[in-house]
């Protein structure tokens, strides 16, 4: 009959196979035969106290006597008292048995193997996959535990691969038929695996506050925590597939969700200049003429990325401006958005006119703005309003650029 282990005579021989795991024996590179043992505190404490319940105590040299009799275990004693327990060499396979538990080259083994299933489907999943078998040939643990990956590695995946918007919680319940799990449980193990395997640097260049790099990240991939809206107002016409056309104006601004710019066709506009905004209380206020407006809501995720792109391709020899806050970040999403879609974007609203017109208005900048600023001064880029902000130490936020700017040409 199978003897059957209790919870602490499982944690004796855990620890015990995990001293054999760990030995040059097990590796095959010992020349003299070894002893595998620990002492009673390993387990509890408090063995060697003079304050421990000896009750306590009692009960726990009983549960090591019944492993000395099955076998499985030597103790070394002092009169009464446990000083050593040592692991009988000879009964090592039963306790992998007893324990359900795999050996440690074949666990290894099985891990790399996993890990090989998932290189080159992506490029991020073939960095972190590399990176974890090379930890496992190594000896040492890779950064999550094989049933964690086992769940995370396909999300990953699924959400690298994902070509439609979805939120949060239906991404859980696709994946886990659970609406809270992965925000609960996977949200930051999968942001912080495409942030260091991925290409995001633009992204998040200066964004420190965790739950919004995670929503850049995984707004990328057309993960959102709520649905997004696409607002815009110009002199326009919208062509949505099995819809008439549909005429917006400037003193008409109009929100559409990413799924239903989905079905959009063609956008025609009549303007030769598009400006995007930051912040929505200025696409509110900003009503210049000539102009087509669209809110990005600061950075921007890939759906609209693609719009820009199609309103590019069909309208062409359009001149295109970003208004912004006027501090590093502002810029550097000029940057992004002249990366992320081949489009001459040029800054508006944010020279040195406004900065000196509204510095009153103006912020202190912090430590990571002054870093972000002298990045873009490296790289030769805005080297006069970025040297301004710095000697003057103020940032502008764009919403009392655009109510002044708007109020005077009332």
């Amino acid at each position: 009959m199978k003897f059957n282990a209790d919870k602490t005579q499982r944690e004796v021989l855990s620890a015990l196979l995990d001293k054999y795991e760990s030995s040059k024996t097990y590796k095959g590179e010992n020349r003299v035969q070894q002893s595998f043992s620990m002492t009673p505190d390993v387990i509890l404490k408090e063995y060697d106290s003079d304050f421990a319940d000896v009750e306590k105590v009692h009960l726990f040299e009983e549960k090591l006597d019944e492993l000395e009799k099955e076998g499985f275990i030597r103790l070394q004693k002092k009169g009464t008292v446990i000083r050593k327990i040592l692991l009988n060499p000879e009964y090592i396979s039963n306790c992998y048995d007893i324990l359900g538990r795999e050996d440690k080259n074949e666990r290894i083994r099985r891990q790399i193997l996993f890990y090989e299933g998932y290189m080159g489907k992506s490029p991020v999943l073939t960095k972190f996959c590399a990176e974890q078998i090379h930890l496992l040939k190594l000896g040492r643990k890779p950064e999550y535990s094989p049933e964690v990956a086992e769940e995370l590695l396909p999300l990953c995946l699924f959400i690298l691969q994902n070509d439609q918007e979805l939120l949060e919680r239906e991404l859980s319940i696709v994946r886990f038929g659970d609406s809270k799990r992965f925000e609960k449980t996977f949200r930051t193990r999968v942001c912080r695996i495409l942030q260091k395997y991925g290409d995001y640097a633009g992204l998040l260049e200066g964004i420190d506050e965790k739950r919004e790099m995670e929503q850049i990240i995984l707004g990328e991939h057309n993960i959102c925590s709520n649905p997004s809206y696409l607002y815009i107002k110009g002199n326009a016409t919208l062509t949505f597939r099995n819809l008439p056309p549909v005429e917006i104006s400037l003193d008409t601004p109009t929100a559409y969700s990413s799924e239903s710019l989905q079905r959009l066709e063609r956008i025609e506009i009549h303007c030769s200049k598009l400006m995007t905004v930051e912040n929505l209380t200025s696409f509110n206020r900003m009503k210049e003429g000539g102009y087509f407006y669209l809110f990005l809501s600061g950075y921007h995720n890939t759906a609209k990325q693609r719009l820009l792109i199609r309103i590019a391709e069909q309208n062409k020899g359009m001149r295109w401006f970003h208004f912004g806050d006027f501090d590093p970040d502002g810029f550097l999403i000029i940057e992004h958005l002249k990366k992320k879609t081949g489009i001459d974007f040029r800054p508006v609203h944010m020279g040195l006119n406004e900065l000196e017109k509204y510095r009153k208005y103006g912020r202190p900048m912090n430590e990571n703005d002054r870093k972000k600023a002298e990045t873009l001064m490296d790289r030769g880029m805005y080297m006069e309003e970025m040297r301004f902000m710095l000697e003057q130490n103020c940032k502008i936020e764009q919403e009392i650029v655009s109510f002044y700017e708007m109020e005077n040409r009332g």
